[in-house]
């Protein structure tokens, strides 16, 4: 009997990571195969002496799904005939996904209650929410944004003010050049920093760019998702943070040095503008976790 699916498990990822998925699902059925195999038979009555074989592939299915279908029909006098049907069944990452979350939730391994001071490093948890980029990238993003409309509504300077101009706009481009490089050194290693705030504290989720669905960052911003991880650090209380320059060379420096770096950043000039909050850690209640799948 074909049990009755939910909506959780019908789900659409636009981040997942296949090797977490393959390997814990390994670990759970002591080596698992992609492919099964299913086979029927029916009773059909004929009145046919003909004894043969059927082997038939549809193009679309083996297409999408890899199924095969092979028969060998046969009967006995006029009783009938028995069609003996093997089929093939290839999973995909997401059904292996769907899969792997199903037993989590059997097992009871998957703790959906947010609750940060009761977590354990470790645990598989589950959160929904509203997805941010790391504040520093998002605040560096916006800059260069800034600039970029700024330079689009600009005036055409008069014939005096052209020497200027250029002096200003070369002065501009350099600023952009820097603030570039600064926000590549942020993903350098390949992963990025998202953030999940709510009412228990903040989770800081450190994805790999190269599991997000189409290389799309912002299929994720804005959008609300369930996300499934597993908890890497903890902060329980305010005495302690996440640093989100712990990826760069800029980790080493002290917080004097910092505070001085990013001086420029809130000069009079940049006041003007509707920028977010110029933010490098993340106080607790807070904790790290490693994304294997984002997912409505």
């Amino acid at each position: 009997m074909k049990t009755k699916l939910s909506h959780t498990q019908l789900m659409v990822p636009v981040y997942i990571n296949e090797k977490i998925v393959l390997d814990m699902l390994a670990i759970i059925e002591d080596g698992f195969s992609m492919v099964s195999q299913v086979n029927s038979s029916e009773q059909k009555e004929s009145t046919s002496g003909q004894i043969g074989s059927v082997n038939a592939t549809t193009s679309l299915l083996n297409k999408l799904l890899k199924i095969d279908l092979k028969g060998d029909i046969s009967h006995t006098g006029n009783v009938g005939e028995s069609e003996n049907i093997s089929k093939e069944k290839v999973h995909t990452n997401v059904s292996l996904l769907s899969k792997f979350r199903t037993t989590l939730e059997s097992e009871k391994l998957l703790d959906t209650t947010s609750d940060i001071s009761n977590t354990k490093i470790g645990s598989f948890i589950e959160l929904e929410g509203e997805l941010q980029k790391n504040p520093l990238i998002d605040y560096m993003d916006k800059i260069i944004d800034m600039f970029r409309m700024v330079d689009i509504f600009s005036d055409e300077p008069d014939l005096g003010n052209k020497k200027n101009a250029s002096l200003q706009k070369k002065k501009e481009s350099q600023i952009i050049k820097q603030i570039k490089e600064f926000s590549a050194e942020l993903k350098h290693s390949g992963t990025i920093d998202f953030i999940l705030s709510g009412s228990n504290g903040t989770i800081v989720l450190s994805a790999q760019e190269q599991y997000l669905a189409n290389d799309n960052i912002s299929e994720i911003i804005g959008g609300k998702f369930k996300i499934l991880g597993k908890v890497i650090a903890i902060c329980k209380d305010s005495s302690e943070s996440i640093d989100l320059l712990r990826k760069t060379t800029l980790s080493v420096l002290t917080d004097e040095i910092l505070a001085d770096f990013f001086a420029v950043f809130k000069n009079d000039d940049m006041k003007q503008f509707n920028l977010p909050e110029l933010v490098t850690k993340i106080k607790g209640p807070a904790m790290i976790v490693i994304p294997i799948a984002i997912y409505a």
